[in-house]
């Protein structure tokens, strides 16, 4: 089971999670857990002026529909944007969604992985691609309708 968390959450998070779930020998459901840029290869460049550019949803979607990853994002576009859901269906790949409130804290999305990463796991083991799934603040876990 692959876990790709986007451009929304910082590196080091993701990176210590990876260690985290890699360090934990009792897990029933064992996962990688992998930041998108990392996983698309590397940071973009603009050739112009050699910043780093965002790496669009579309060609994160398609590169996860191969490895039948799920990706994990709290950027609100994948709620809003219809095409996206196209894309997530078209390709069947699964997506969790974490509601980030106006204000949010660090440690709250820290927690509400930590506290329900097992559940997490295990119900998207039971689901079929594509899917989704929304994540409270608090960690409550919800499917969602594509």
């Amino acid at each position: 089971m692959l876990f790709i968390f986007d451009e929304n959450y910082p590196p080091e998070f993701v990176r210590g999670f990876s260690i985290l779930e890699k360090a934990n020998k009792r897990n029933t459901i064992s996962a990688d857990i992998v930041f998108s840029v990392d996983f698309m290869g590397g940071p973009r460049l603009d050739p112009a002026t050699g910043e780093r550019i965002t790496i669009p949803d579309e060609d994160i979607i398609t590169q996860a529909s191969r490895r039948e990853a799920v990706i994990v994002t709290h950027d609100s576009d994948f709620k809003r944007i219809k095409h996206y859901k196209a894309l997530l269906i078209q390709h069947k790949v699964g997506y969790i969604y974490f509601r980030t409130p106006k204000k949010y804290v660090y440690w709250d999305y820290v927690k509400a992985f930590v506290n329900k990463w097992e559940e997490i796991k295990l119900k998207i083991g039971e689901s079929t691609h594509p899917f989704a799934f929304e994540i409270s603040r608090q960690g409550h876990l919800t499917k969602l309708q594509l």
